[in-house]
């Protein structure tokens, strides 16, 4: 049986954080015991970092669906008033759209898979190179809308840093197509020497430039945190198993997922509602007191 993550967390330096390349496993159910709850309450500082879209809300037929309940807005309203806890919200969204759906003071956000941050301050600060980059994925918009726009169940959203195809109620003819679409004008770019990859993930596919991942966006913000910081990350796509990768043997990685499924996370959570069920009893843990 697998060693328990608890009982490596918090061994050795949090930097400078490289990428551990552990064989992929079947997480273990997260379970709520005497253990784990003393973990949450005597680490001297928490890094919780979570994803949006699958994670803190259930998927949605379009991005403008997923909205945050009240009950969510309100706990991570909570835990962002702890001084010993930085929150972070980790997700493929542009900057503006989580910052909008969560205007929650003290709460910092990476958005585009790590192409934005705004820290809990408000100070915005762009991660990569952007000029070249956002002139390309102008292009590629410009080339695949007239295709793609008007044609039922599509939906493609110009993220600036990242074009993403929204297919979830495409029928299946009609998704195999625009992935093709899809594909074949991102390999026409990189023919022309633009470093761009397309990452598929849960009824969307992705073109981001190669390198723009969230594992690499947390190694900025996790550098100068306290010593024997508890890092959390919390995901459900393959957007977060680079993030999952980073904190391997540093912290708790958490998938979430219907099914269990190969990742390099080490726990399970089934569902949103679920998470929230996590946040509630990390802010027991924490003493934070629930406002009436």
């Amino acid at each position: 049986m697998e060693k328990s993550v608890l009982s490596l967390v918090g061994q050795g330096p949090l930097t400078p954080w490289p990428l551990n390349r552990e064989p992929l496993r079947h997480p273990q159910p997260l379970r709520y015991d005497a253990d784990t709850e003393n973990l949450y309450r005597t680490a001297s500082h928490i890094f919780l970092a979570l994803d949006y879209d699958g994670t803190l809300v259930p998927l949605a037929s379009s991005p403008a669906e997923a909205q945050p309940s009240g009950e969510l807005l309100s706990l991570l309203a909570l835990l962002a008033e702890d001084p010993l806890l930085t929150v972070v919200v980790v997700s493929g969204r542009q900057l503006s759209d989580l910052c909008s759906l969560l205007p929650i003071p003290g709460l910092a956000y990476i958005g585009t898979h790590g192409a934005e941050l705004r820290t809990a301050d408000g100070t915005v600060r762009t991660l990569i190179p952007t000029g070249m980059l956002t002139m390309t994925m102008a292009r590629l918009r410009r080339e695949l809308a007239p295709l793609l726009t008007h044609v039922p169940g599509l939906i493609l959203e110009d993220k600036r840093f990242a074009l993403a195809l929204h297919y979830r109620g495409a029928r299946p003819e009609v998704e195999e197509w625009a992935i093709g679409q899809l594909v074949t004008a991102v390999q026409e770019c990189r023919r022309q020497g633009m470093a761009l990859e397309v990452l598929h993930g849960k009824k969307v596919s992705e073109v981001r430039p190669i390198g723009l991942t969230k594992g690499n966006a947390l190694r900025t913000v996790l550098v100068g945190l306290p010593p024997r910081t508890l890092p959390i990350y919390i995901g459900d796509d393959q957007t977060d198993e680079d993030a999952f990768q980073l904190l391997d043997r540093h912290g708790l990685t958490i998938l979430v997922a219907d099914h269990p499924r190969l990742t390099a996370a080490h726990y399970l959570l089934n569902h949103p509602r679920d998470v929230l069920r996590f946040l509630d009893v990390l802010r027991r843990s924490r003493g934070v007191p629930q406002k009436t």
